[in-house]
């Protein structure tokens, strides 16, 4: 499971503005992407993100693409801390 502990956390919000979320590894990734705003969930980032972060769940990508996709899904809404 250590595999799929980022480094260092992403910070995003999502929901209320006062409601943030410490991501810590794909799994949470996913979850965030899972809960990620409906209106914004049409970006090409938002799908890559989503495709990476489920190859990294199934053990065909690395922690580090994945993180580096969400953090760009994040970055495209303007939702990382």
């Amino acid at each position: 499971m250590d595999r799929l502990l980022f480094d260092n956390p992403v910070t995003v919000r999502i929901g209320s503005e006062s409601t943030q979320r410490e991501v810590t590894t794909v799994k949470g990734a996913y979850e965030a992407l899972v809960d990620w705003p409906h209106a914004k969930r049409s970006g090409p980032l938002y799908r890559e993100a989503v495709e990476t972060v489920s190859a990294a769940l199934a053990g065909t990508r690395t922690r580090e693409a994945a993180k580096r996709a969400f953090v760009a899904a994040a970055d495209e809404i303007g939702i990382r801390v």
